[in-house]
């Protein structure tokens, strides 16, 4: 444990003394000053963990770490977040340190939570999504992977993880039901999907779900690598942005969708969503397809630019007529 006078000059301070303070050394790049924060889920809640008090922590903190340098030679480039769980307004507080250190890694018990080793489909009896994500999990962790058709060309990924916590939720935190790697950019992919069986609203929800988790991953991605791929491994490479895969059994993509993904492409050019059909059943397996279709969205934004020119209730179809048909009457 880190102390005064142990590998630091000057006191630390008052306001850090009844914290864990370690230093983690080995593995290049991955050094850094280890702040714990004891406690269960409640104990670092909102109402136990005050705003002012995470005020008092953040400069001390910063200041420690900067300390540290000169005497471990520049090895400790990261600050390390260690608890239970970190409500948002905890994160986001300590999320200002990202601009003056090279990674704020935040590693909750949430994590140990995500499935490491997928369920096997031939021992369920039902087909549904939990039959749907053990198939492709299990494709995941093949030898070859699983082949996902992308906006770019095919991709193959291998598996890490199913269920992984991420984002706060209003009693337990939101999971992404697979985390997966691209094998050959090492990127990671987060793939969301709904089932055969999903009703309209689950499925109009799918876009910003996914999205959700693709930002977190984005924000995470050192704390992921950490646990799911360890410090060694090269699978993963934390420099590259993270994927979105979105897959379903419709056969077409809602007109919000395309639009959604089109603003986000326009404020991030770097951004990689992906829309994947998924056909079959248990007896012949799973066919995964891409949904992209350039020419369809070509004509599904001139056509949102005309309703937003003239503020009526109706869009133009591909073969030029007016329908009233909202962007998601087609996939009940």
């Amino acid at each position: 444990m880190l102390k005064s006078g142990r590998g630091v000059e000057g006191p630390i301070s008052r306001s850090l003394t009844n914290l864990p303070l370690y230093v983690a050394l080995g593995q290049k790049s991955w050094g850094g000053l280890v702040v714990c924060f004891p406690g269960n889920v409640s104990d670092l809640s909102t109402e136990n963990v005050s705003t002012p008090y995470l005020r008092k922590l953040l400069y001390p903190i910063l200041d420690l770490h900067q300390r540290l340098q000169a005497p471990y030679a520049g090895q400790l480039r990261n600050i390390y977040l260690v608890g239970e769980r970190f409500s948002d307004v905890f994160l986001r507080k300590f999320r200002l340190l990202d601009s003056i250190t090279p990674n704020v890694i935040v590693l909750t018990r949430d994590m140990f939570k995500a499935k490491l080793t997928p369920a096997d489909p031939d021992e369920m009896s039902s087909f549904n999504e939990d039959w749907v994500q053990a198939w492709l999990s299990q494709k995941l962790l093949s030898e070859g992977g699983l082949e996902i058709p992308t906006r770019d060309g095919c991709i193959q990924a291998g598996f890490l993880a199913n269920e992984l916590p991420t984002g706060e939720g209003t009693k337990n935190p939101e999971r992404l039901d697979i985390l997966a790697y691209d094998k050959k950019d090492k990127s990671l992919v987060a793939f969301e999907l709904k089932g055969p069986s999903c009703n309209r609203s689950e499925f109009e929800n799918i876009f910003l779900q996914g999205m959700e988790h693709r930002n977190w991953l984005e924000i995470n991605k050192m704390a992921v690598r950490f646990f799911f791929d360890g410090v060694r491994s090269k699978r993963v490479n934390a420099r590259k942005r993270v994927r979105l895969v979105l897959g379903f059994f419709q056969d077409r993509v809602p007109l919000i969708f395309q639009l959604l993904r089109h603003e986000a492409l326009q404020k991030d050019r770097h951004l990689k969503i992906d829309f994947v059909q998924i056909q079959g059943s248990p007896e012949t397996g799973l066919i995964l397809t891409s949904l992209d279709d350039h020419k369809e969205l070509g004509w599904h934004l001139k056509n949102l630019e005309m309703r937003q020119q003239c503020n009526e209730g109706f869009y133009i179809d591909e073969y030029g007529r007016k329908t009233d048909e909202g962007f998601f009457d087609d996939i009940d």
